[in-house]
């Protein structure tokens, strides 16, 4: 069935899907659809490292992100994705690309 359904978020929330959807290149609905579907069960091993809190699932860790997060919401300092992605994509190539510079979003 394709029927249309509204489905209400915050502004803050309605704004990331949006940016979200752009950068990909899809619409709001097809990025909310390939989430919905994306039940990808994660590998056994980090799975694993999931349950016992290890790796990048770890207290430090994720005090780490939070921090890091709390940062870039204050400063709105950082790099967009597509500078980040063409750089990656220049490495190891004749054009290779410099490290982009972070800077206010």
């Amino acid at each position: 069935m394709n029927a249309k359904v509204k489905i209400e978020v915050d502004t803050q929330t309605a704004e990331l899907l949006e940016a979200r959807a752009a950068a990909r290149g899809m619409s709001v609905a097809d990025l909310l659809a390939d989430l919905a579907a994306a039940d990808i069960p994660l590998a056994p091993w980090l799975e694993a490292m999931r349950e016992k809190g290890e790796g990048p699932w770890s207290p430090e860790v994720l005090a780490e992100d939070t921090r890091r997060l709390a940062e870039f919401n204050r400063t709105r300092v950082g790099l967009p994705w597509d500078e980040v992605k063409a750089w990656m994509q220049s490495w190891g190539t004749a054009n290779e690309l410099p490290v982009p510079k972070p800077r206010k979003l």
